[in-house]
């Protein structure tokens, strides 16, 4: 099922479209004076602003400002508009953490959205108790989220890393090569991934000849590729985002590794808002793919049509994962029949709803949300350049039982 996926992201002003936004906040969590009961749902965006990832920032940030759009046009969530308040972060945990109690004690949020790094989801966890706050994960993939450092106040929305290796894993023995490199960002996601796939590829009978990591926001990685040339490789597994991804795959074509090679298999490293930067060096590469937007189910329909609409492109997995987030926050304020934190967590407790991933569940275990993942190869040339899915792998099958060092 071949989906012809567009370039970038489009950052279009919101107007006036967004209910109450900048109000002023009473005691009682209401805007302007008004009732509890039709106080707004405030949620607070904090996207990195800068960077490798600011791109993926701006996608996460429009698809819950979309999400607050549509579902206002409706008229709320139980009758609750959505506020958004848009911050900002250079992705570093201690700003994140700054802003977000800003976003609290200032602003009146409630809820949380677009936070991008495992590092700073780990970091918010351990405070969102004390903000009385609720975090709803669409990037952040690391397995110690919804591991050592899970809380009943953060929701993990996103495909786990081990969900995601999983589901690359049952395809691992179709991929050609024998002896794996792996390149990988310098933080949790990346050692995360690095080690669950050498023990995937070790299970099908592949070795791992190298395994590199590189800080985040790298720009030469000409001594990270000789590396792998000179590894004896003939497959290479790499977990590089953004302008990192851009950087390590030009320059891997340069070095000519790409057709040493017989397997490129990337984790989040090449996406779809990169294809025109990345250009048709990348015909032929694998990877995870998120979210597949040929799904058919009515809200997956009315989601893209609206994006589209709204930002001129096709959604791919950022936008569609954030969305995601949204629609779990607004069904368990809907379950709740409140907007207070503490209801919703309670309500989204193995709660099942419908959602543009069709039917999904909340695992109450450790509030991972059950959904399918997938694998995708690209195909075509210049502005043809999409993903054709190879494999859909359902929950059942990618999701590992929960962590018995996740306490709820």
């Amino acid at each position: 099922m071949k989906t012809r996926l567009a370039a970038a992201a489009v950052a279009l002003a919101m107007g006036t479209t967004l209910a109450a936004c900048g109000s002023a906040s009473t005691s009682d969590g209401s805007a302007d004076g008004g009732s509890a009961d039709d106080a707004p749902i405030k949620v607070a965006l904090i996207p990195p602003t800068s960077g490798a990832l600011a791109q993926f920032g701006t996608d996460a940030a429009n698809a819950w400002k979309l999400a607050a759009k549509m579902v206002n046009a409706d008229g709320g969530v139980d009758g609750h508009m959505v506020e958004i308040i848009e911050k900002g972060t250079d992705a570093d945990p201690a700003t994140t953490i700054r802003v977000a109690k800003e976003a609290v004690s200032q602003d009146g949020a409630k809820f949380f959205g677009a936070i991008m790094t495992s590092p700073e989801h780990a970091a918010l966890n351990a405070q969102l108790a004390g903000m009385g706050a609720l975090d709803f994960n669409g990037l952040g993939k690391d397995d110690a989220l919804i591991g050592e450092q899970c809380v009943p106040n953060a929701f993990h929305v996103v495909q786990s890393t081990a969900m995601d290796i999983n589901a690359l894993a049952d395809s691992i023995s179709e991929m050609e090569g024998d002896k794996w490199a792996i390149m990988a960002v310098d933080y949790a996601t990346g050692h995360t991934a690095a080690d669950k796939f050498t023990a995937a590829a070790e299970a099908e009978g592949k070795e791992v000849v190298s395994t590199q990591f590189a800080p985040l926001n790298t720009t030469d990685f000409g001594s990270y590729i000789t590396k792998i040339k000179d590894s004896g490789a003939d497959a290479v597994f790499a977990v590089e985002y953004g302008a990192d991804g851009v950087a390590f795959v030009k320059q891997a074509t340069q070095f000519n590794l790409p057709a040493q090679v017989k397997t490129v298999l990337g984790f989040n490293m090449v996406s779809e808002p990169l294809f025109p930067v990345l250009g048709d060096g990348i015909a032929g590469f694998y990877n995870n793919v998120g979210y597949d937007p040929s799904g058919d189910n009515e809200l997956n329909t009315a989601f893209k049509e609206a994006w589209t609409e709204e930002y001129g492109t096709t959604p791919y997995y950022v936008a569609a994962d954030n969305f995601l987030a949204a629609e779990t926050l607004f069904a368990g304020i809907r379950e709740a029949g409140s907007i207070e934190p503490d209801a919703v967590a309670e309500a989204l407790n193995d709660l099942t709803f419908d959602s543009i991933e069709g039917e999904v569940t909340m695992r109450g275990a450790d509030h991972q949300l059950l959904r399918n993942s997938y694998l995708g190869q690209v195909e075509g040339k210049g502005d043809d350049l999409a993903f054709n899915i190879i494999t859909g792998s359902g929950a059942d099958v990618t999701t590992p039982e929960a962590n018995p060092d996740c306490s709820m």
